[in-house]
């Protein structure tokens, strides 16, 4: 099986979708990349609903899944659109499935609409009961024969989710169901059920009176009933633990605030001021801009440019004029120079003149005017008063700027609130509904099916009970049947087990398969126990199978106690070997591929793993995950095509580019 085509219309994020998923035979990889939020998820789920279809019951629900961008979506429709290629008795045909969901009077209403060759099926929420059923059964048996809806958890996944799947509860059942099922064991327990029941109808028949036989026949059915019931239950207890898997983190998150109504209330403040702010900055912005725009641009930019240039020279004139008022400042004023002159005349007219030769006026005045002499000759800028010195002093004060540069530093701080912005709204957003309640519902439905794991753990184990109560019963009667021969009963007495052997024999055969390979990849893949597992242990029994690992020492690597890139490597590699020893043959599509794995796992996942996965690999990654500038290289020879989602936030939608984180993909010959 391969996806051909995925197209969608108002479906979530998607207003538009149309993806060409094609992919040739040395290039089995579709990249698409986007970021967090970006509608990588919601892609998965497209092609998923359009295979398998949507239980839409109630208008909430419709309008959950309709695209937030439209307003009016009573009149609208919400169309999945997949094509794909598949094999139905051994032909490779071409399929297309569209699925149309729309309110009519305030109730969600289906139709399905499938062609293949010249034939088509078209059935839906108002097409009469038995016809509906005869369609539905054909276009199932389809898509079941490519990839039955049980199946398709392990082919079309969130990788994220895996280390959930690796719990030890989880595990067996998980490979037992895959061996089943993938591999094709089912026929052969299918068959010796049937043979099990034809003896038991011939058994009831041998007993030697009528009230026997008719209490064996109500043992068998007692059994049967029982087994059916056990049958149901399983689905239903595995059901319960993937929605327990799916929705653990949310619920842990969600059950760390449901009370902390203060924290939320803080945040939403926090959130809603900061909203408030860029919001405020960007009018702001924007009436300063357009002042800039309405000036003199000209003489706005040019007179800056000018009083630019004049700063420093404004600066050497101010200093130099700074340092001759400064030595003013030091100078003895009138009277002071008066005493020390008066002083120093009596002095030297005591011991060299007579009293009164000595002209202090004179002397004074002389050393004004060499002063004043000095001064000019140090102030090369003399001829500036103090009125000239204050308007310089002003200029440098007040040295008018380019009106566009601090528009141009504004708007690159404003650049990263605004970026910002969408998300603070959401976030607010989620905080209100969360006050609210809006999202504890999820908590509810959490807690619920943790009750219901426990009831249906019970109930399964009061069950198996029962139908062991019902075998030692029947084994009592088996002993009174009469031997006398017939070659019909002795054939029917050997069938069952013939087919249990035969499933055993095929185990032993795939299971020897199975260990190797899971052996071989793990001790390249898995780099926290690189080169050194020892052995894969699958057990032979098929009603117990349990999975373990050996290191080459001997211990045991317990599952449980992996990390979650560990637990994701094993399940990949699990996947891989399931691949290519089952008797499908889907796609593979993986969400989150490289979450939680490190530096040297996302490596070798990509060199190792990826290139040779499947015939049809689909991988949706973040850049982080695969890098375009770093990683993007390490497969690109192995993809087909790429695609990168781009939200907006402010539409509400997603549109998709044909590139890879702008990133195109090399169309040259790679051998």
């Amino acid at each position: 099986m391969q996806i051909k085509r995925i197209k969608a219309e108002n479906y979530k994020t998607y207003l538009h979708l149309d993806l060409d998923l094609s992919v040739s035979e040395d290039k089995p990889i579709i990249l698409i990349g986007g970021m967090n939020g970006g509608g990588k998820t919601t892609l998965f789920d497209a092609i998923y609903s359009a295979l398998y279809g949507i239980d839409i019951t109630t208008e909430r629900e419709f309008r959950e899944l309709f695209n937030a961008g439209i307003a009016d979506y009573e009149n609208k429709s919400i169309v999945l659109d997949v094509e794909f290629t598949g094999l139905v008795l051994g032909q490779q045909k071409q399929y297309k499935m569209i699925r149309t969901y729309k309110l009519i009077n305030h109730k969600p209403v289906e139709n399905v609409q499938f062609f293949f060759d010249s034939i088509s099926y078209s059935y839906g929420t108002h097409t009469a009961p038995k016809e509906k059923a005869v369609s539905e059964m054909a276009v199932s048996k389809i898509i079941e024969a490519n990839l039955p809806r049980e199946l398709s958890k392990y082919f079309l996944f969130d990788a994220m989710k895996t280390s959930e799947l690796m719990k030890e509860e989880h595990i067996n059942n998980l490979i037992k169901d895959n061996i089943k099922s993938v591999m094709g064991f089912n026929k052969y327990a299918q068959l010796q059920q049937a043979a099990g029941k034809l003896l038991g109808e011939e058994k009831a028949k041998r007993l030697d009176n009528e009230q026997q036989e008719k209490e064996y026949k109500t043992l068998l059915k007692q059994k049967e009933v029982a087994e059916g019931q056990l049958a149901s239950l399983n689905v239903e207890y595995e059901k319960a633990l993937q929605y327990s898997a799916d929705n653990r983190e949310t619920y842990e998150t969600l059950l760390k605030g449901k009370n902390d109504n203060s924290i939320i209330d803080g945040k939403i403040e926090s959130l809603k001021r900061r909203i408030e702010t860029t919001q405020r900055n960007i009018e702001d912005y924007q009436k300063r801009m357009s002042e800039v725009a309405k000036s003199n641009l000209e003489i706005s930019l040019i007179i800056p440019r000018i009083a630019n240039l004049l700063a420093n020279e404004i600066e050497i004139i101010l200093t130099n004029k700074k340092a001759l008022e400064d030595e003013k400042r030091n100078r003895l004023s009138d009277k002071q120079l008066m005493d020390v002159t008066k002083k120093l005349s009596s002095i030297i007219e005591k011991r060299y003149l007579s009293e009164g030769m000595i002209d202090i006026e004179a002397v004074i005045e002389r050393y004004r005017y060499e002063t004043l002499d000095e001064e000019k000759i140090n102030d090369r800028y003399y001829y500036l008063d103090a009125n000239d010195i204050a308007t310089l002093q002003e200029i440098t004060n007040n040295i008018v700027q380019n009106p566009i540069l601090p528009l141009q530093q504004d708007r690159s701080k404003l650049n990263i609130d605004i970026e910002e912005l969408p998300k603070w709204k959401d976030n607010m957003h989620e905080l209100k509904k969360q006050k609210a309640g809006g999202d504890f519902s999820l908590m509810e439905k959490y807690e619920l099916n943790e009750k219901e794991i426990r009831r249906l753990r019970e109930e399964r184990t009061k069950i198996e009970n029962e139908i062991s109560g019902y075998k030692k019963k029947i084994e009592n009667y088996d002993y009174q049947v009469s031997q006398e021969p017939d070659p019909r009963y002795d054939l029917l007495c050997k069938l069952p087990e013939l087919f249990k052997d035969l499933a055993r024999k095929l185990l032993r055969y795939k299971k020897d398969n199975i260990e190797q390979m899971m052996k071989d990849n793990l001790n390249k893949n898995l780099i926290a126990y690189k080169d050194t597992i020892g052995r894969v242990d699958l057990s032979q029994d098929l009603d117990d199978i349990a999975f373990k690992l050996y290191h080459k020492n001997g211990n045991e690597i317990f599952l449980n106690q992996l990390n979650a890139g560990s637990k994701q490597m094993v399940m990949q590699v699990l996947l891989k070997v399931l691949y290519e020893l089952g008797d499908y043959d889907p796609p593979v599509m993986i969400d989150t591929v490289m979450g939680v794995l490190d530096r040297l796992s996302r490596e070798t996942i990509l060199e190792n793993y990826f290139p040779d996965l499947a015939r049809q690999t689909i991988l949706l990654s973040t850049d982080t995950e695969i890098a375009p500038e770093n990683d993007f290289h390490k497969i690109e020879a192995y993809v087909s095509k790429v695609y990168t989602l781009h939200r907006d936030l402010e539409k509400q939608c997603t549109t998709i580019s044909e590139d890879y984180f702008d990133v195109e993909l090399r169309t040259e010959d790679w051998a």
